[in-house]
């Protein structure tokens, strides 16, 4: 039993093994105010709000967390990152918290129409349905390793046919192609010899003010990648990699921001009753959110003061916050249109040598 406030509530013994296992993995990101990164396992929380208050909640998987959980019955020998994302399902039916792969089924597809990847990726989405309304109790004798394999629930079928028809009714999700521009212009301002990180990274600053419109999660990436402690594999792509290879690389690294803004529509813009939770055991992305999640509740870039000097901070703070130059802007001025963005993506994608029509 576990007590919250004035409220008991039931849990399995082997709750808190689960428990230990996510914590040590660190995969959820979240924006609570005042709750740390351990105190966000505790199901009795949920269980308390969504009684009381009537608050859902959910976590929205990553592409390799959700992959985790669906070879946990595709593949033979169970990983220890297999039976840790089986510890991820069995906590989130114990809190009540829903799972929610959208994101990592269109990551997966990545705009490709083929008739055999889209068999394979709702045949994957039945299967990730069964598992997630599996026994909890078995569920967690994988995770825990008494068992090498279980059988997923039966039941919970797709609609294959009309899935893939909603997976491809878009050429492109909404902002998908301002992230790609966004991280288009990073690359080709990395590869930029003549310029300093210090510089680099004013000079996309300006370029985000003046020739396109501003993205915290963007801003936050390129504090990091300019600054004085990027992450291993923040930049995937190299001026050596193949055409093919390049805007491979690009997708990746669009996919990521996108997620990361959408995370951001979502608590920004969600219903006062609905909570999001990211999971993703990507480190660079993770700590992209987390960062981007204390300057929206904090206002300010004081997160970032290892990575870049006070006066960059200044920098940053007065260009993003003085509306004083927003004349110069061009968003939302008389030449703002989707035809301005598709010129600046030929634009940079031709000084990078690739063309993303060539694959739509």
């Amino acid at each position: 039993m576990q007590e919250n406030m004035d409220m008991v509530f039931a849990y399995p013994k082997y709750l808190e093994e689960l428990v230990e296992r996510l914590v040590k993995r660190n995969w959820l990101v979240h924006n609570f105010p005042k709750v740390d990164n351990t105190d966000v396992y505790n199901f009795a929380n949920y269980r308390q709000n969504k009684l009381v208050n009537n608050v859902t909640y959910t976590v929205y998987l990553d592409v390799n967390i959700y992959q985790f959980i669906i070879n946990a019955i595709k593949k033979n020998s169970p990983k220890e990152e297999f039976k840790d994302a089986i510890a991820l399902v069995a906590f989130c039916q114990i809190a009540e918290i829903e799972l929610d792969p959208t994101y990592a089924v269109y990551e997966k597809l990545n705009y490709n129409n083929d008739q055999v990847l889209l068999d394979e990726l709702t045949t994957d989405l039945e299967l990730f349905q069964r598992i997630n309304n599996t026994n909890n109790e078995l569920l967690a004798q994988y995770s825990l390793g008494f068992i090498e394999k279980f059988t997923p629930s039966e039941g919970h079928y797709v609609e294959h046919e009309k899935v893939q028809k909603v997976l491809t009714k878009y050429r492109r999700l909404i902002e998908w192609d301002s992230m790609y521009l966004m991280i288009l212009y990073i690359t080709n301002t990395s590869l930029i010899d003549s310029l300093n990180k210090k510089s680099k990274l004013k000079k996309l600053i300006e370029w985000m003010i003046k020739e396109f419109r501003l993205s915290l999660v963007v801003i936050v990436f390129a504090i990091i990648y300019f600054g004085d402690k990027p992450l291993r594999r923040m930049m995937k792509v190299k001026l050596n990699d193949s055409p093919e290879r390049k805007l491979k690389s690009l997708f990746n690294m669009t996919w990521d921001l996108y997620t990361l803004n959408r995370y951001f529509r979502m608590w920004t813009e969600r219903e006062p009753q609905q909570e999001g939770i990211y999971a993703s055991n990507d480190k660079v992305f993770n700590e992209i959110l987390r960062g981007s999640i204390d300057v929206q509740n904090s206002e300010e870039l004081t997160h970032f003061e290892d990575h870049i000097d006070k006066e960059d901070i200044q920098f940053i703070s007065e260009m993003t916050m003085n509306q004083n130059h927003s004349h110069e802007r061009m968003y939302d001025s008389e030449e703002w249109s989707h035809e301005y963005r598709s010129r600046l993506i030929k634009k940079y994608e031709e000084l990078l040598g690739v063309d993303s029509k060539a694959t739509s």
